[in-house]
């Protein structure tokens, strides 16, 4: 009988041991910034389901803390499959890190697609953008601009970048715009 207590007191004190440490370890929150746009007060869309053109548009970005890219996404006025693309900005020369390919079911709802994880730096220069000739234009009302950088959680927008693209050839595009954005590529960011 003298034998039992002690063993039960250990396994006791294994099992308040291991529930702590459950206890300590937060869920990671998934980020996605660059939907809040539609979220602006006294902003104008238009909804453009097909244009003349084909753009290659998005944003700058660069995370503040280490972390993953887990999910690509888009949100557009029509369905259709669309392609997204990561890029890495900081060389003189903008690399793709990860393209996808993402179906769009349904008009004006988001679809994400898990990619495997791309790991990124704090401060790395990145790119997220759409190739499509579908978009929402946001416009302030007042017609003032976006303001940048815009800090939400881990990750600070730098721009909103956009340029025609009639070869289909991956580019990133140069030109900025802040007076109008259109925010339907998206990323799922986790912080370490």
């Amino acid at each position: 009988m003298k034998t039992r207590y002690p063993l039960f007191a250990l396994l006791a004190a294994l099992i308040v041991a291991f529930s702590s440490c459950d206890k300590d370890e937060e869920p990671k929150v998934e980020e996605s910034p660059f939907f809040s746009f539609f979220d602006e007060p006294a902003i104008t869309i238009d909804t453009t389901p097909v244009a003349a053109t084909t753009w290659e548009y998005g944003f700058v970005f660069n995370p503040l803390v280490d972390g993953q890219i887990t999910s690509l996404g888009l949100k557009l006025p029509v369905t259709g499959t669309f392609s997204v693309k990561l890029w890495n900005l900081d060389g003189s020369t903008p690399v793709i890190l990860k393209e996808q390919q993402i179906t769009s079911a349904n008009e004006h709802v988001p679809v994400f697609v898990d990619i495997p994880a791309v790991g990124v730096q704090k401060e790395a220069k990145l790119g997220i953008t759409i190739l499509a000739n579908s978009f929402y234009r946001l416009e302030k009302q007042n017609a003032t601009e976006f303001s940048y950088p815009r800090v939400l959680k881990n990750i600070r927008i730098v721009s909103f970048n956009e340029e025609t693209n009639t070869s289909g050839l991956a580019v990133f595009p140069e030109m900025a715009n802040s007076t109008r954005v259109a925010p339907c590529v998206n990323v799922i960011f986790i912080a370490d």
